[in-house]
Order: C-alpha cells, then sequence, then structure tokens
C-alpha cells in the first residue's frame, strides 16, 4: 500500500492496519548503527583533514602531480555537510521512539521506519516529525500514548511549532485527526490540544490553509464537530473564525435533521464576540431570516437570542454613512429588520423562536425609536435606519431602527405576557421619559422657553399609554375580573410609579443591555410585596399612577436643575423652605417631613417618603404629604402652576391616545 502524504496533499493519517514499507520513501534505520557509522564518518573527517595537507606537501616536494588530491577536500566537505543530517536523523527516531512514545524495545536493535517525504517536509523538526508520526499511529489505533499526549500539550502554546505542525499535516489532515477525537474516549484527550495548537497557530496560516479547513466537510460530521469544538474553546483571529463559521453555518443549515450540539457549537463561537454575532448577519443577509421563521430547541433559541443581542444593542454610534456604514447603523438595521419579521411571524400565527425577555431587551435599547413609532403612521413598511435627531433629547442621536407602529403593538403585546419583558420596557420608558424630561427643564433654566418640557411630556405619556395598553393594564373596568398576566403586569406599574425614580442612572444614552436588566431586577423586587386584591384595586386607576410617575419625573427635573432655586440657604420654592416644624438654623435633612436625598437637589422615591416602620398611618406618610403639600398647594411656585395644568392636558392626549 502506498505511504502516507501531507501537506497540500492526502492526509498523512493512514487507515487502520497500515504498516510503513521500507522502500524509496521509507528507509530502515538502526539509531544505534547510525550513531556508529555517523561518528565512523567523523574520524574518517579527521583523518583526512588532518593527511591531506602532508600528502599535498610530499608530492609537491617531490614535483609530483596534486590535482587528484581535490577529491579527498570534496570528500571531507561531503563528509562534513552530511554528517548534521544523520544527526538529526537519528535524533528525529529517538524523539519518535522516546520523547513522543512509551519505548516498546526489547533490547534488540531494529530497523525504524523513516518518512523521507514527510522528514523533509517537516524540514527536519525532529518534534513535528515525530508528532505527525504519533498521532497517525494513534488514529490507526484507537490509542493514544501518554508521552504524545503531554509533548502535545507541552508544545500547543509554542507558535513555531504550532505552525510548522499543521502547516505540515495538511488542514485537510488536520481535520480529519479532530473528527478522529469524536466519539472515542481514548482519541477525546487529543481534542484540547489539538484545538490550542490551531488557535496558537491561527494568526499565521495562509489563506489556502484556511480555506481547506472547512472544504470536502460535507459527508464526515465528525470532523464537522471536532472542529467545531476546536474553535468554540479557542481564541482565533476575526477573519479565520469567519471564514470556517460561514461553511459550518452552511453545513448546519442544510442538514435534513437538524444537528444541535454542532448548531450550539456555532452559536457559543459567535456568541464569544460581538463583533463576530453582527458580522455573521451581515455577511449572510439570510441568517436573521432562517432563526427567527425555524423551529430550534428552546436552548438553541436561548443561544440564538444572545447572539442577536449582542448584534443589535452592543454598537450603538452616528458615525458612517448609509454607502460606508459603521457598526451603530448595522445594529439598528438588524434590529429593525428583527421587528418587522417578528411582526411577519405573528402575522402568521407562529410560535416566537426568540425569547420575550429578548425581545424586549431590544426594545428597550431601541425606546427613543418606540416612541417615535407613535407618530410615524405607519410609515415604515420595512425595515430601515432613521438618520434624524430628536431635538427633544440631549446630544447626537445614534442611528436609528424605523419601526412599524402596528408591529411594535403585536410585539409588545405578545412579550408582555411574560413580566420581565414589560417590566424591562417599563423601566427604559421611565429611563427614557427621565432624559426628555431633564432636557425639557435645562431649556426653562437656561432661561428659553418651556416648549420643549410640554412637547416631551406629552411624548412620554404618549408611550406610557401605549406601553400599559399593550400590557393589558391601560385602562380596565372595575368590574372586570384581572387575568393572571394583567395581575402581574399591574404590579409591575405599581411598582415602577413607587421606585420609578430610583430607576434612571447616570451615564451615556442608549443604555446598555446590562443596565436594562439591572432596572428589571429592581422592579420585579419592588413588585413581591403588591397583593392580588391591591392589583385589583389600582388597575382602576392605572393612567393616574403614570400621571403621577410623569409628575414627579418632572418634579424631580426641575428640582435637579435649579428651577426651584438653590437648596441652602434655601429659595423660597425650594422644598426645604416648606418644611412645616423646621426651625430656623435647623438641618432640613434631619426634619421628618422632609422628601429630599441629602444634596437637597433630588427626590425620594414614594417607596423612600414612606416610612414602613412607623406604627401609626400618620407618621408612615408624613413625607409624602409633605411632598404633595409643596408640590400641589401653591409652595413650589408660579413655575410648576404653569406646567401643571399644561402636564396635564399634554399627558390626557398623550396616555388616551393609545390606550384602549
Amino acid at each position: 500500500s502506498p505511504p502516507p502524504q501531507s501537506a497540500d496533499g492526502p492526509s498523512p493519517t493512514t487507515p487502520p492496519g497500515y504498516t510503513p514499507q521500507i522502500s524509496a520513501e521509507f528507509s530502515g534505520i538502526d539509531p544505534a548503527a547510525l550513531e556508529g557509522f555517523e561518528q565512523s564518518l567523523a574520524r574518517t573527517e579527521d583523518t583526512i583533514g588532518r593527511n591531506e595537507p602532508q600528502i599535498r606537501r610530499t608530492l609537491q616536494k617531490f614535483d609530483l602531480e596534486t590535482s587528484r588530491l581535490t577529491a579527498l577536500r570534496e570528500l571531507q566537505s561531503w563528509l562534513a555537510t552530511k554528517r548534521p543530517d544523520l544527526r538529526r536523523r537519528k535524533e528525529t527516531i529517538e524523539s519518535q521512539q522516546s520523547e513522543w512514545a512509551t519505548s516498546t524495545s526489547s533490547g534488540h536493535p531494529a530497523l525504524a521506519a523513516f518518512d523521507e517525504s514527510l522528514y523533509e517536509k517537516a524540514k527536519h523538526d525532529p518534534d513535528v516529525y515525530a508528532a505527525i508520526v504519533n498521532l497517525t499511529k494513534a488514529t490507526e489505533s484507537g490509542e493514544v500514548d501518554p508521552k504524545t499526549l503531554t509533548q502535545l500539550e507541552k508544545h500547543a502554546g509554542n507558535s513555531p511549532f504550532a505552525l510548522a505542525l499543521l502547516t505540515t499535516m495538511g488542514a485537510t489532515a488536520y481535520r480529519k485527526t479532530l473528527g478522529e477525537t469524536i466519539g472515542n474516549k481514548q482519541m477525546a484527550k487529543l481534542g484540547t490540544p489539538l484545538g490550542k495548537l490551531l488557535s496558537t497557530a491561527s494568526p499565521n496560516l495562509p489563506p489556502s490553509w484556511r480555506n481547506g479547513l472547512t472544504a470536502d466537510i460535507w459527508a464526515n460530521r465528525n470532523e464537522v464537530r471536532g472542529l467545531t469544538k476546536a474553535l468554540r474553546n479557542g481564541t482565533f483571529p476575526h477573519g479565520f473564525v469567519m471564514s470556517a463559521v460561514k461553511n459550518l453555518d452552511l453545513w448546519a443549515r442544510n442538514r435534513s435533521t437538524p444537528d444541535h450540539e454542532i448548531v450550539d457549537d456555532i452559536l457559543t463561537i459567535l456568541a464569544n464576540n460581538p463583533t463576530r454575532a453582527q458580522d455573521y448577519f451581515i455577511n449572510d443577509p439570510t441568517a436573521l431570516k432562517y432563526w427567527v421563521t425555524t423551529d430550534h430547541p428552546e436552548e438553541t433559541q436561548a443561544q440564538f437570542a444572545k447572539l442577536l443581542e449582542l448584534a443589535t444593542t452592543t454598537f450603538r454610534d452616528h458615525s458612517g454613512t448609509p454607502q460606508n456604514p459603521s457598526r451603530g447603523y448595522w445594529s439598528a438595521k438588524l434590529a429593525s429588520e428583527f421587528i418587522h419579521l417578528e411582526g411577519q411571524r405573528i402575522d402568521k400565527e407562529r410560535f416566537p423562536v426568540v425569547p420575550p425577555a429578548t425581545t424586549a431587551l431590544i426594545l428597550s435599547a431601541y425606546i427613543s425609536d418606540v416612541n417615535s413609532t407613535f407618530e410615524a403612521n405607519d410609515m415604515f413598511l420595512s425595515p430601515g435606519v432613521s438618520s434624524a435627531d430628536n431635538p427633544g433629547t440631549p446630544g447626537k442621536d445614534p442611528w436609528g431602527a424605523q419601526f412599524n407602529r402596528q408591529n411594535i403593538r403585536q410585539i409588545m403585546k405578545e412579550a408582555f405576557s411574560d413580566g420581565k419583558a414589560f417590566a424591562a420596557v417599563l423601566a427604559s420608558q421611565t429611563a427614557f421619559a427621565d432624559l426628555l424630561l431633564q432636557h425639557g427643564a435645562r431649556e426653562i433654566k437656561e432661561g428659553r422657553s418651556s416648549n420643549y418640557l410640554m412637547v416631551n411630556i406629552k411624548q412620554v405619556a404618549t408611550g406610557f399609554g401605549f406601553i400599559t395598553d399593550a400590557a393589558g393594564v391601560a385602562k380596565i373596568e372595575s368590574a372586570k375580573e384581572l387575568d393572571e398576566a394583567q395581575q402581574r403586569n399591574m404590579k409591575i406599574l405599581m411598582a415602577v410609579v413607587n421606585s420609578g425614580l430610583a430607576i434612571p442612572q447616570q451615564g451615556g444614552w442608549p443604555v446598555a443591555a446590562g443596565v436594562i436588566s439591572a432596572w428589571t431586577g429592581l422592579i420585579e423586587e419592588a413588585s413581591k410585596g403588591d397583593t392580588e386584591k391591591r392589583a385589583r384595586r389600582d388597575a382602576d386607576s392605572a393612567a393616574e399612577h403614570t400621571r403621577s410617575l410623569v409628575q414627579d419625573l418632572t418634579a424631580r427635573a426641575l428640582l435637579k436643575n435649579g428651577v426651584f432655586g438653590r437648596p441652602e440657604p434655601p429659595s423660597s420654592t425650594h422644598p426645604w423652605s416648606s418644611l412645616e416644624g423646621l426651625e430656623e438654623g435647623s438641618d432640613p435633612r434631619l426634619n421628618p417631613n422632609n422628601f429630599l436625598k441629602s444634596n437637597g437637589m433630588d427626590l425620594m422615591s414614594k417607596d423612600e417618603m414612606i416610612n414602613k416602620w412607623a406604627t401609626n398611618t400618620t407618621e408612615r406618610y408624613q413625607r409624602l404629604e409633605a411632598y404633595r403639600r409643596w408640590l400641589f398647594e401653591g409652595l413650589s411656585g408660579k413655575t410648576w402652576q404653569a406646567i401643571e395644568d399644561r402636564l396635564d392636558i399634554g399627558f390626557d392626549n398623550g396616555f388616551n391616545r393609545y390606550s384602549s
């Protein structure tokens, strides 16, 4: 049978039972005899070196011909050239038989089959040659020599060795060896070092090798799984991974029966880096539709959801152009495409693939665009990216996602059957409301019009009305029984009303997914204490509770921006000037009626105002009553009085516009 080949040819990994025969390609070498032969050549070289000059001088003394002595010098030179190669061959055999394998020698001399072709391709590197020979033996026998495993682990992080080994083996042989590690407990031990070798060599592997890694993979499932496991657990250059994933994903998607292990590996590989996640969808325009419209196990759905979250929410900017898009542009485009695909899925009455929590997180990340949708008159019938800047928010807006209002309504109604989804969107709406109201308050503080504040109040109210309607709690008749989802969502709404002032965080906009998750947890914790009876009672007045939240957010925005004056000494309209029982020179922070935080520029939340440890209702609600007294009984001044009426009109127009 023919000897194994490597590099660009067929795999050096040979069929089971194959034993190389001594031939033109395979020489038989006895290392001990080779050492003795090399030493003999050394003595011969030395003898020629010592005696040739003496012979030359003697012949010249008698005026005899010396030209034939040139052959001795050539022989000496040839010996000097060949001896290191002989030593290298001996070292290679010894490395293969002792360092990389457990010796089975009985003490009797034996010829070792030496692969001349492999030795040349390994560029005479003993470790590379030994590694390939012993890997070949392992694949033949299904048994891994402990020394082979130890040496691979030892050399796995060595970049020159890893590159030399993989280029000598060739991409196909390497992949086939990986395939042998699947389904065999002994061979599985090689999976980790082989994967690390690929990771170490990957930055320097040539394009032809990279292309060969996933070429012709269609017939062997184990080779594909071995490769996805290696890519899953290592660190690789972006281009290397994306090139491999392209064919691996094509393999997985074209199977008649899904291979969930390999699909999960691919998703994990992509989710290891948000740039990979986004480029996966950019490079394959069919990928997002495939995933949204194809059924998968719950675990796979969760992995895809993470991938989608990374691709749509990690990068937010307003760089580049539609012709030369930035990552922020692509984020908005993918988010828009996802929402449109979800709308189409709902129209076809298909079950969702993406969990509600992920859908809500994406809506939350694009809450400003969701709010813009309420004024869009369903003009966005196809996915797209918006460049328009909202004058009611500070700074430059990132690229926006164009949504269809009907899609948003359908998607919210479906997603809000999950309390976490409703909590996430409601928290983001509250934070966005705070951003808008803070901007409007700054305009007033700087002596400009209150128009931005009034417009933003209406927009905020419209958003709350739309969102609470989608959750089924905007308007509920008093005699109507609440279903389980409505009860839960009503509790969540009340938790936001009572703790909403604690939600907005300092920092840039839009907010990161982790912050949204933190807000969601805060709301869920706050809603635990609400009883079913209270949820039913509060359902009658969801609009009024939401109005109260908007009033609180507006009052806090004005307070933080100094519209009510300075805290120390307090201006006439500042809350600290209205505290009952405050004696001159005393610290307002210690007053039992104080409803401000220690800086004197920020409101406590409703939950913070209520003294839960008080034994009577007078002390329990003392701070809350003091707050209402200041805000609504003229103590807050003409500015608030002028705003309050317009706030009520704007809120009613906005909230009732979309609430049922």
